[in-house]
């Protein structure tokens, strides 16, 4: 017979940034692409963090993605939309971080009309269509998406906004991840014979 024993080692954090410092079109869905490109990274995806930074706007007028290979985080769908509010929430700009960890979902933030928001939120998850979108649709599409993947490739982020009246500008966005190496996998024969082999091979190096 042969056994396996995993042999795990500890994680290891990567952080990418970029800066566009774009203006995203007001009132287009054709929106704003940027990419980080990730290379020389081993191991797997563990765990995903976003940092997201945008100025002015009205955030409830806000599209957002995350691709990677077959992952899909949706980050933000018209925040604050729902079925007794249409327009979503009226802050202004957002400094924020999304972590699928995080206590609340970023669509129920709130906050004051006007306001920076910040802080750590769940990203939105609804892949409903952006113009039809309210807080009471399935989140379907989180950063555990990207789980087990190979990190190395192009990321892209999409951000567009899909109302008229307010201009937002994507200062700055990147990501955070924890990779894990592949287990180091060490087998050995558990026959009796190779127990045997084994013993003896022991008691031989006891004595030199």
């Amino acid at each position: 017979m042969i056994v396996t024993a995993g042999v795990q080692a500890q994680t290891t954090t990567n952080e990418f940034q970029q800066s566009p410092n774009e203006i995203i079109p007001d009132a287009n869905p054709t929106g704003l692409f940027s990419t980080i490109v990730v290379s020389g990274i081993s191991g797997t995806i563990q765990n995903v963090t976003v940092t997201l930074d945008i100025t002015n706007g009205w955030n409830g007028d806000l599209f957002a993605y995350l691709q990677f290979d077959s992952g899909y985080a949706v980050l933000l769908n018209r925040i604050g939309k729902s079925d007794t509010n249409s327009y979503g929430s009226g802050t202004s700009g957002m400094d924020v971080v999304f972590s699928d960890a995080a206590a609340t979902d970023i669509h129920l933030s709130g906050g004051n009309e006007g306001d920076l928001l910040t802080g750590t939120w769940q990203p939105d998850g609804r892949e409903t269509d952006p113009q039809l979108a309210v807080s009471t649709d399935p989140r379907t599409a989180l950063l555990e998406s990207f789980n087990n993947l190979d990190p190395n490739g192009t990321w892209t982020l999409f951000v567009a906004d899909m109302a008229s009246g307010y201009q937002s500008t994507l200062v700055s966005w990147g990501i955070v991840f924890t990779t894990v190496p592949e287990p180091t996998t060490i087998q050995f024969l558990a026959s009796f014979g190779g127990l045997a082999a084994v013993g003896a091979w022991w008691r031989r190096r006891k004595t030199f």
